[in-house]
């Protein structure tokens, strides 16, 4: 008896300290479908050892005009934001018809942030947060809450969400 106490004991505490370590937070539940691209090729998304407790959703394409014009503004104001705010991560969601397509336009705009993988754009915890149009961009905390969205997710200028995050991101 002694010793299944012992091993029910020692069961529990694997399971509490493998639960632990799973990641439950919306980061978490979209890391595994990212990627990057580095020197010009797609890798592997490094896992950070912390999730953020903000991520911005960036739904853009190459073949998307005003997409193309603010990308480059939003590339400037990452690597500048970013250095300052350990706790947000951006993440791209392409709407484009390819993969290569895809990987283009981050190699062209200097994309410094992970990328969802092209078929992720269907799944639900990318697709809820989406709009009817492009360029958007939404910030979400690490609950999965919608923090900059309008009701019914209408379109919003990703200028003006831009001075939200700054607002809400400390």
């Amino acid at each position: 008896m002694n010793k299944s106490f012992l091993g029910l004991c020692f069961g529990l505490a694997s399971l509490c300290l493998l639960s632990s370590s799973l990641r439950a937070d919306y980061f978490g539940k979209i890391e595994p479908r990212l990627f990057q691209v580095q020197d010009g090729k797609r890798v592997d998304f490094k896992r950070p050892a912390k999730s953020p407790q903000f991520t911005a959703l960036y739904y853009s394409a190459h073949w998307c005009p005003p997409c193309r014009a603010f990308t480059p503004k939003l590339v400037e104001w990452y690597k500048e934001f970013k250095a300052k705010h350990e706790n947000f991560e951006l993440v791209f969601v392409s709407s484009d018809k390819s993969e290569e397509a895809q990987i283009d336009y981050i190699k062209e705009t200097g994309m410094p942030w992970p990328a969802a993988k092209l078929a992720s754009k269907s799944d639900p915890n990318f697709k809820k947060y989406a709009a009817s149009g492009i360029p958007y961009l939404v910030l979400i905390d690490e609950n999965g809450k919608d923090l900059t969205g309008k009701e019914g997710n209408d379109w919003q200028s990703p200028t003006e969400v831009l001075k939200k995050i700054e607002e809400l991101v400390k």
